[in-house]
């Protein structure tokens, strides 16, 4: 894998800046990362850092209107959008790289120089609200939401990120601006550049339309500190599918712990693409489900393992059994050589993709930078290739047991009995 020319600088201000050249390309891409999201709200806000994501893109100081702001990048030829997370808010463009300039000043406009008027206030209300309705319709996405609320009961990391319909009607311009005040500052951002840098200072640049933005101090949302423990939570709605996700959490699982590389892998081999061992036993071979996946999503102080499944109500059962076969597989055989071999492959390789593209190495960089990781694509590789069949063993016998389990469930039930029974609760 060719290695990208990265160079890194922290501003004055505290603002993280990351630029990557990528010779030959023609194009550029700013990425903007923020701490924000639902980590960073209460039961008072929750949404309010989705909902801020909406509104400024309604116009800036230099942007007045939504029209002028989406002129700022399509009329050059770029594209862009943004996109709120648990622990993180990203603004991002990609532009021709002769207009490099412009790439790199509407983040900033957006995320620092917002107009947050009343009127555009009340009527993105609506807006979310529709957006809220539309995933409450769509259970593949909706019990994702419900896995949060049971999986972390006790931190903001289990909040929605969207909110809730009754929150975001009650949401003032007031709750915007002190979010704001509280989460947008230069040193809880980085910002990274990806792409045909060559003639460029982007550092002069970004220091020029940053200079007055100031670092002020940031009390972090409390760490989750516990595995997770088994339980259930049932959301009864009439739907010609059992929708449910079965998760595990534990904190060595985590962006800074020891074994975020070994869960990859682990995930990679249970349920990453079609050829894992979930989509071959329980879609290919017995023809359970169309829908079956598991998915790592690592956080900064805990790690989650989580299995999503689209089901005939009917072969629920012979589903989850299925599923525990798998699991209780990965507890007590070790991975094959040949299988572990193709599974690391299949994640490195999508490394040496993702050095390919300037869009993803600026998301990689600016996630990683913002969590306070220095690691680079080659580290994390050898980090990766390192795992072995023992390793992902003994994690999957510390996290993948049913003391561990959580289950969110949708669909046609009167009560979740069916679903206790599988935990033995």
């Amino acid at each position: 894998m060719s290695t990208p020319r990265i160079s890194e600088q922290t501003l004055g201000n505290g603002l993280k800046v990351v630029a990557i050249d990528l010779p030959g390309f023609h194009s550029v891409t700013n990425f903007l990362c923020i701490r924000s999201g639902s980590r960073y709200e209460d039961q008072t806000n929750n949404g309010v850092a989705h909902f801020l994501e909406h509104m400024v893109f309604k116009g800036t100081e230099k942007f007045p209107d939504t029209l002028s702001v989406a002129q700022s990048i399509e009329g050059i030829g770029g594209h862009f959008n943004a996109w709120t997370s648990n622990d993180h808010t990203a603004y991002w463009n990609t532009v021709p790289h002769d207009e490099w300039q412009r790439g790199i000043e509407v983040p900033f406009e957006l995320a620092f120089r917002p107009l947050m008027r009343t009127t555009d206030l009340e009527r993105e209300r609506g807006v979310i609200v529709e957006e809220i309705r539309r995933m409450r319709d769509e259970p593949a996405s909706y019990v994702d939401d419900i896995l949060g609320s049971v999986l972390f009961p006790d931190s903001s990391l289990g909040l929605s990120v969207i909110g809730t319909e009754e929150r975001i009607k009650k949401m003032t311009l007031e709750q915007f601006q002190d979010y704001r005040a509280k989460y947008y500052h230069s040193a809880q951002s980085v910002f990274v550049v990806a792409g045909n840098l060559h003639g460029k200072d982007i550092f002069a640049e970004v220091e020029r339309l940053t200079k007055t933005l100031q670092s002020k101090p940031v009390t972090k949302p409390s760490f989750v500190s516990s595995p997770s423990s088994k339980a259930v939570k049932l959301h009864t709605k009439k739907t010609d599918q059992t929708h449910f996700m079965l998760a595990v959490t534990d904190p060595t699982l985590g962006l800074h712990g020891p074994e975020q590389y070994v869960a990859t892998i682990l995930n990679a081999v249970l349920g990453q693409g079609m050829s894992s061992r979930l989509f071959l036993n329980i879609r290919e071979r017995q023809g359970l489900a169309y829908a079956i996946r598991s998915y790592f999503s690592p956080f900064e102080d805990t790690g989650v393992i989580q299995i999503y499944g689209g089901v005939n109500t009917e072969k629920v059962s012979a589903t989850l059994t299925a599923l525990e076969h798998e699991l209780s597989r990965l507890q007590n055989e070790p991975v094959g050589a040949d299988e572990l071999s193709k599974a690391i492959r299949m994640v490195t390789g999508s490394y040496d993709l993702t050095a390919d593209s300037p869009s993803e190495l600026a998301r990689w960089y600016g996630s990683t930078r913002l969590m306070g990781l220095d690691d680079n694509l080659e580290q994390s590789k050898k980090e990766l290739e390192a795992v072995s069949a023992e390793q992902i063993q003994e994690l999957a016998k510390k996290v993948l047991g049913k003391e561990r389990q959580v289950i969110a469930v949708i669909g046609p039930y009167d009560d979740d009995a069916q679903f206790r029974k599988f935990l033995n609760l």
